[in-house]
């Protein structure tokens, strides 16, 4: 077992070091050249290490807990930032902290006029404050319009690749997963219409749409949108628009709101926002969702029981982000985009990676690599026995493995970098592994330093 689980470890870990985790650990200030924008001068820093550790993160800690702290160097998995978050929003926090008094609350006109304005001024893009109706998070808003608008233990549709959580909320709604498995054309995937239309049947009333998509990228044009409007709509099928990752767009494309492409298209639709993946909030719970057709948020309010309540501090970090939050963001996406130029380089240099390929995608801070090279060397027949057993042995889940979670675990044990495995993203996903670029760029380095020395052992 420990000849196939990383016999040479102990030494290659020593060789690349740990930089990321200690400099987290230690709050480290420090700055690294070639990170922060291009031609201007930034006001907020996203080159400085930001300790994540101790403070129940699920991204550091819960990996450091799972595989030891000797054995993550940076964790690239869960699909949060790890930048200092912008002050304005703290100060707010704060100023809200200092009343003594945390019972019910109304919500303030601003806060909506907040959200109105951002969507206005970035996306040109008209939402009335009647359409508006909060939420915890997307996925409590998206399940409740399932149970409303689907019938009773009826299909949802998925176009894999896409986000793995969609599938527990589809189940959660009492409802079965139908995957229409996208194809890959040139580095992009492409919506395949006419196997959707396939499966388009009575059970099925609902289709999630991924914008920018969850993991590969696509930001959807409007040509696309429309078309894949145009079958829903010739089947009564409702479009839930998760559009969480919106404000991370990369140089020469565009996010189109699906609201935004024409009167029937946005009749037919729901669509579902939230401030946590743009600026950081996860944690905070508060997202929003809208739709001009009061029939589909009647459904969703009172046929899905939703229920709006959310966290005050999150509403006050949800309004302070949408007033004073354009710099941050703008600063922040050309930061991601850069990043995503550095890892582009560093995957297909000639002989860097060998076993993985890459192409830089329109949005999201979420790269996803293709590996299948790379997995088909090292995830042998004996490799996934010992994982197998290594898996049963510590207790932890063992039924259901795939050669991507064996892969994940190699990647660990190889070189400390923590990756999720693309098994979880539906079919089209075999082979792939979804990374996190949203962190500094010293540590990007340092992760893929690592991950190029494992690829060239192997």
């Amino acid at each position: 077992m420990k000849k196939v689980m990383g016999q040479n470890r102990r030494n290659f870990m020593k060789g690349v070091g740990m930089t990321a985790l200690m400099s987290a650990a230690a709050g480290s200030n420090g700055a690294f050249a070639m990170g922060q924008s291009r031609g201007r001068r930034s006001k907020y820093n996203f080159d400085e290490i930001y300790s994540r550790v101790g403070v129940n993160s699920i991204k550091w800690d819960s990996a450091i807990r799972r595989y030891g702290k000797e054995n993550i160097t940076v964790p690239m998995g869960i699909a949060d930032l790890d930048f200092r978050q912008m002050p304005e929003v703290v100060q707010a926090l704060k100023k809200r902290a200092d009343y003594d008094n945390y019972g019910y609350e109304s919500l303030p006109a601003s806060y909506y006029e907040a959200i109105i304005d951002w969507n206005k001024d970035r996306y040109g893009l008209e939402v009335k404050r009647e359409w508006i109706r909060n939420s915890s998070a997307l996925k409590p808003g998206m399940i409740s319009s399932m149970r409303a608008l689907n019938p009773v233990k009826g299909k949802v549709i998925l176009q894999t690749p896409t986000y793995s959580g969609f599938t527990g909320a589809i189940n959660k709604a009492g409802m079965r997963v139908e995957m229409n498995p996208m194809k890959k054309v040139d580095g992009r995937w492409h919506m395949d219409l006419e196997d959707l239309e396939s499966r388009l049947d009575y059970e099925t009333k609902c289709l999630i749409l991924c914008n920018p998509n969850n993991p590969s990228g696509e930001c959807w044009t409007a040509d696309e949108l429309r078309a894949l409007g145009d079958v829903c709509m010739r089947h009564g099928v409702t479009v839930l628009a998760d559009e969480i990752h919106c404000d991370y767009v990369n140089k020469g494309h565009k996010f189109t709101p699906y609201a935004s492409i024409g009167e029937k298209y946005a009749n037919s639709s729901i669509s579902y926002r939230s401030p946590s993946k743009t600026f950081g909030h996860a944690n905070l719970k508060v997202a929003y969702f809208f739709t001009q057709n009061q029939d589909l948020m009647d459904a969703t309010m009172i046929g899905g029981g939703h229920d709006a309540g959310c966290n005050a501090f999150g509403l006050i970090a949800c309004e302070t982000a949408f007033r004073e939050g354009r710099q941050w963001v703008d600063e922040v996406t050309e930061y991601v985009d850069g990043n995503f130029d550095f890892l582009v380089e560093a995957v297909n240099k000639d002989g860097n990676m060998p076993g993985i390929e890459y192409s830089k995608p329109e949005g999201t801070y979420l790269a996803w690599l293709d590996c299948n090279g790379l997995m088909a060397k090292v995830i042998t027949p004996e490799y996934r026995k010992a994982y197998h057993d290594k898996m049963r042995d510590a207790g932890r889940r063992h039924g259901g493995l795939t050669p991507e979670m064996a892969l994940s675990e190699w990647i660990v044990d190889a070189c400390g970098v923590q990756l999720n495995a693309g098994s979880s993203y539906g079919i089209g996903s075999g082979g792939f592994m979804r990374m996190n670029i949203a962190i500094p760029r010293s540590s990007l380095k340092t992760a893929l330093d690592n991950l190029s020395k494992a690829c060239k052992m192997a």
